[in-house]
């Protein structure tokens, strides 16, 4: 799972998800807000972070 507060990286640097949305097709800019989501619907989503950037699910990568 994926969940707001998760610690990822990205092409701006390490940074802190604060907002997930599921978009209905990879590449939507709009979908509906989650708290959380499985990995295998990661590129489908939109992730807002804390670094004040926003990225598509196939442009992060999870830390653990």
């Amino acid at each position: 799972m994926i969940r707001i507060g998760d610690k990822v990286d990205t092409r701006f640097g390490i940074a802190t998800i604060i907002g997930i949305e599921i978009c209905e097709r990879a590449g939507d800019k709009y979908g509906v807000a989650k708290i959380a989501v499985y990995e295998e619907d990661k590129n489908r989503c939109v992730f807002d972070l804390d670094n004040e950037h926003w990225q598509y699910g196939n442009q992060i990568t999870t830390l653990q």
